[in-house]
C-alpha cells in the first residue's frame, strides 16, 4: 500500500517528471510479486521438515532466477538491442575480456597474463570465470547468467542454514521465504556483473566461518575453505575480503566461551597465521596488498571526490553529502527513484531498493533484542560484517550505488527473519510509524533528485 501511494503520489506532485506508465507497472509488479511470494512461502514452509525445506528453497530459488534470466534477456534485447542493461560499460568490458580469455583457452593457452595484467586485481576473477564458462558453452551469455542463478539458489540454502544455526528453525524459515524471492538477489543474476558471484562467495564465507565458530568439532577442511575463499574474494572485491577476514578475527576473540573452546580458538588462529604466511609468498597476496593499501590511502578524499563528480554530472546537492549522512542511511539503504531522471537502471531497481528499505526496521528490532537479552556476542560475526561494511561504504565514493549496497542484503535477511520472529504487537505499531517515516524519506529523496538538477 505504501509503495502504491508513493508511486502515484509522487507522480501527481511532480507531474512533469512522472514515471512513464511502463516503469510504474514494472516497479509495482516487482514489489507485489515479492510480498505475495514471501507470504506464500512463509505459510507453505512453516511446518515442513528441515530436509524437505532445504530442497524446496533451492529449487524454488533456482526456477525463479532462471525464469528471470530468460525474461530479462529478452527485455534488454528489446530495449537496448543487446542482452545487457542500460549503460552497460562494466558488463560489456567483462564480456569482451571473457571472450578473449575463452579464445586463449580453446587454443590450449592457459597463460592469460597478457590479457589481465593491466586489469585491477578485483576485476580479474569475473573475467576468468566468464572466460571459462564461454569456453565450455560456446560464448553463451545465457549460460553465464544461469550459473549466477545456480549460485544464487545455493546462497539461499546457506542463508537458511546460518539462520537455523544462529536463530532457530522458525526464524530460518522466515529468512528462507524472504531470500528466495528477494528482488536485489534475483536482479543481479540477469546481469553480466560480478555482484551475483560476490554475494555467493560472501555467503559461502559467512556460512563456513559461522560453522567454525559454533560447531564443537574442529575442522581443518572448513579452515582451508575459509582461507581459500578469502584469497578468491580478492579477485572480486578487495575491500569485502578484508572486511570478512577482520570480522572473523574479531568474532574469534569476542564470541563466548560456551560457543567456542580456547583450544579450538588457538588451533583456528594458528592455522590462519600459517596460511597468511604462505599467502604472503604468492603474487596474489602482493598485488592484493598493493590494491588494499591504495584504497586505504584514498580513504580521506575518495568520498569527496566522487560527490564532486556527481555534482558535475547534474546534482549540485551531492557535495553536501557527508559521512554523517551516509552512515545512518546505510541501515535503510538506497532509496527508490520514482521520478523520471533518465536513469533507467536506477528506475528499474526501485522495487528492489524498496525491499531493503522495508526490512531495515526489523534489523533494528533484532539488534535491539540481541543487546537487551545480552546475546550480541553470540552473533558478533554477523554484526561485525554488517558494521564493517557500513563503515567502508560510508567512507567511500560508492555510498550511493546500489551494487555496493547489495553486500548488506544477506545480513539484512538474517537479521530481519530473526526480528520478524520476535515481533510483538508493540513492534507492529512501531512498524506502521516507521512506514510513515520511510514514506516521507522517499518523497524527500525524489525532491532532492529533481531540485539538485535545478528542475524544480
Amino acid at each position: 500500500m505504501l509503495f502504491v501511494v508513493l508511486l502515484f503520489g509522487i507522480s501527481v506532485v511532480f507531474m512533469q517528471f512522472a514515471l512513464p506508465a511502463f516503469w510504474i507497472v514494472i516497479d509495482f509488479t516487482v514489489v507485489y510479486l515479492f510480498f505475495f511470494s514471501f507470504y506464500r512461502f512463509s505459510n507453505r514452509w512453516m511446518n515442513l521438515s528441515e530436509k524437505i525445506i532445504r530442497k524446496r528453497i533451492f529449487w524454488s530459488a533456482l526456477w525463479i532466477r532462471v525464469g528471470y534470466v530468460l525474461l530479462s534477456y529478452l527485455f534488454f534485447m528489446e530495449m537496448t538491442g543487446l542482452p545487457f542493461e542500460f549503460q552497460s560499460a562494466d558488463a560489456m568490458g567483462y564480456h569482451y575480456q571473457g571472450l578473449r580469455i575463452a579464445e586463449f583457452f580453446r587454443m590450449g593457452q592457459f597463460d592469460i597474463t597478457p590479457l589481465i595484467y593491466f586489469e585491477k586485481m578485483s576485476s580479474r576473477g569475473i573475467m576468468i570465470l566468464m572466460g571459462a564458462v564461454y569456453t565450455i558453452f560456446f560464448d553463451s551469455v545465457v549460460a553465464f547468467r544461469i550459473l549466477n542463478s545456480i549460485l544464487g539458489a545455493w546462497a539461499c540454502v546457506m542463508i537458511f542454514d546460518m539462520a537455523r544455526r544462529s536463530f532457530g528453525l522458525r526464524a530460518a524459515r522466515v529468512c528462507a521465504a524472504m531470500a528466495v524471492p528477494a528482488p536485489p538477489l534475483i536482479y543481479y543474476c540477469g546481469l553480466h556483473l560480478k555482484e551475483a558471484v560476490i554475494i555467493f562467495l560472501m555467503v559461502f564465507y559467512m556460512n563456513i566461518a559461522d560453522r567454525l565458530l559454533k560447531e564443537k568439532q574442529f575442522s581443518v577442511r572448513n579452515l582451508a575453505m575459509l582461507v581459500g575463499t578469502t584469497a578468491l574474494m580478492f579477485l572480486f572485491r578487495n575491500a569485502l575480503a578484508v572486511a570478512l577476514f577482520l570480522s572473523f578475527i574479531t568474532a574469534l576473540i569476542l564470541i563466548p566461551k560456551s560457543e567456542t573452546s580456547p583450544p579450538k580458538r588457538f588451533a583456528v588462529a594458528a592455522f590462519l597465521v600459517f596460511s597468511l604466511v604462505l599467502l604472503s609468498m604468492a603474487d596474489l597476496e602482493t598485488e592484493a596488498q598493493k590494491e588494499t593499501m591504495y584504497y586505504v590511502a584514498q580513504k580521506a578524499s575518495n568520498l569527496e571526490d566522487h560527490m564532486r563528480l556527481y555534482a558535475q554530472r547534474g546534482n549540485v546537492f551531492a557535495t553536501k553529502a557527508k559521512r554523517a549522512v551516509f552512515a545512518p542511511l546505510g541501515f535503510i539503504g538506497p532509496l527508490p527513484t520514482l521520478v523520471d531522471t533518465g536513469q533507467k537502471n536506477i528506475i528499474m531497481l526501485a522495487g528492489a531498493m524498496f525491499f531493503r528499505n522495508i526490512f531495515a526496521f526489523f534489523v533494528f528490532i533484532s539488534l535491539y533484542y540481541m543487546v537487551k537479552r545480552k546475546q550480541w556476542r553470540h552473533h558478533i560475526f554477523f554484526i561485525t560484517v554488517f558494521f564493517s561494511w557500513l563503515f567502508i561504504l560510508s567512507n567511500s565514493g560508492y555510498a550511493l550505488q546500489d551494487r555496493f549496497h547489495l553486500v548488506f542484503v544477506p545480513i539484512i535477511i538474517l537479521f530481519s527473519g530473526y526480528g520478524i520472529s520476535l515481533a510483538e504487537k508493540k513492534s507492529i505499531a512501531n512498524f506502521r510509524l516507521y512506514l510513515m517515516f520511510l514514506g516521507g524519506l522517499i518523497f524527500a529523496w525524489n525532491w532532492f533528485k529533481l531540485a539538485g538538477r535545478g528542475w524544480i
